[in-house]
């Protein structure tokens, strides 16, 4: 039998590389980026942390040949610069810049004196070229052709008006010809849905909206790219399952990871550290010690998230507990105040009054927040749990006590 890879060269779920062995081919988007790529455009991607976007830019520009470079945010934001950090993602470290030079010559003096060694200085300056001009003069010299400058993780500046500002001039400045000529477009990368809206409200909103081309957004797999991560991972490490094990084991992977990849890779280390202590025998026993081995690694965060968003003092009924409590109860990724309504009604029937329970407030709030903990679609009206491990700890931290049909609350992360 061939050697059986590490489990950690298998299941990635924090590499930026893209771990080509293990990627799932993601035919829409991949179609709809390849394409916006070519245009004379920058373009925006957006969608939940963790579901993929950085494999799949860095896939589509490199089976595209597209050279890029990628700037990251986070760095802007702690240099207050973008220009910096696409400069610096640019010019290698260490780089020598000329600023001027210094020209000595030996100077003739008339014929009415003796030649000497008379020595003449001059210096002279040269004048100094606009940073990220340079930078993008310096790239397109590097590399022929159309060129990307990626901005990665622009939730990180999403909320500094200094650097959106900044963000929104660069985009317009590369229509001016100076920078037009060297090929470059911008492909921004982040968790904010709302940045076109976020433009639309500035002083230059129609100039940058049609500079950039949103595209769809990056969603959660479905259970068949789920399954061919199992699938493909498992053959690696040599664990057989046969056709109905894969079927049910890939529906658990996706009912509790919700499809976000990076989930999906670390629950499935998980599994299969579990697995390799079993011997590399597959058994769906093992399912229950992988959920937990899987919760701990964010249990202490998730339930921080949660017991923030709970009820801040005693009440009679304690609505947003009631709401928490049925959201992990929801069988579907999206849902709205009437899906909660109608949870609530089931589990909680002696507590629902005459007037409105308020549930839309209750979900509007648990989506804002320092640890809020859904996702809100706006243009739906519907939420989504931020992190599948929210689930999963609402489910251990909650329970319902049935006779005064109240939520108790487990306190057991001190």
């Amino acid at each position: 039998m061939p050697n059986r890879k590490e489990i950690t060269e298998v299941f990635t779920p924090r590499q930026t590389d893209v771990n080509t062995s293990m990627y799932v081919d993601r035919p829409q988007h991949e179609k709809v980026l390849a394409r916006s790529l070519k245009r004379n455009s920058h373009t925006l991607i957006f969608g939940d942390s963790g579901n993929g976007k950085s494999w799949l830019y860095k896939k589509v520009l490199k089976d595209n040949k597209i050279p890029f470079v990628v700037a990251n945010c986070a760095n802007a934001s702690r240099l207050q610069s973008i220009t910096q950090e696409i400069c610096n993602s640019i010019v290698e470290p260490g780089t020598v810049t000329k600023l001027g030079f210094s020209e000595e010559k030996a100077a003739e003096v008339n014929a009415y004196f003796a030649k000497g060694g008379l020595k003449h200085n001059g210096s002279y300056t040269l004048a100094q070229e606009e940073p990220l001009l340079r930078a993008f003069r310096l790239f397109s010299e590097s590399v022929s052709g159309k060129k990307i400058v990626v901005l990665d993780n622009l939730e990180s500046i999403f909320q500094n008006k200094k650097l959106m500002d900044e963000l929104a001039d660069i985009v317009i400045l590369l229509d001016d010809e100076r920078y037009s000529e060297s090929n470059i477009n911008i492909l921004i990368v982040g968790v904010p849905n709302g940045v076109l809206q976020y433009f639309n409200e500035t002083k230059n909103a129609e100039s940058v909206s049609n500079r950039i081309q949103e595209i769809e957004k990056v969603s959660g797999l479905d259970s068949g790219q789920v399954s061919e991560i199992i699938k493909k991972g498992f053959d690696q490490l040599h664990i057989n399952l046969t056709g109905q094990s894969l079927i049910d084991l890939s529906n658990h992977v996706w009912h509790v990871t919700l499809g976000i990849a990076q989930r999906v890779h670390e629950y499935c280390e998980c599994l299969a550290y579990e697995i390799e202590d079993n011997d590399w025998k597959y058994d769906k026993k093992l399912l229950k010690d992988a959920d937990v081995a899987w919760l701990k690694q964010g249990l202490r965060q998730s339930y921080q998230a949660i017991e923030s968003n709970l009820n801040s003092r005693e009440t009679a009924v304690a609505r947003k507990n009631q709401v928490i409590f049925c959201i992990a109860k929801i069988r579907s990724h999206q849902f709205d105040s009437n899906d909660i309504g109608a949870m609530i009604e089931k589990e909680f029937p002696g507590t629902i009054p005459e007037t409105n329970m308020g549930i839309g407030a209750i979900l509007s709030e648990l989506a804002k927040g320092e640890l809020p903990l859904l996702n809100r679609n706006n243009k739906m009206n519907t939420y989504s749990v931020k992190d599948p491990r929210y689930l999963m700890c609402i489910r251990v931290a909650l329970y319902k006590d049935r006779e005064a049909e109240k939520v108790i609350v487990k306190k057991f992360m001190r």
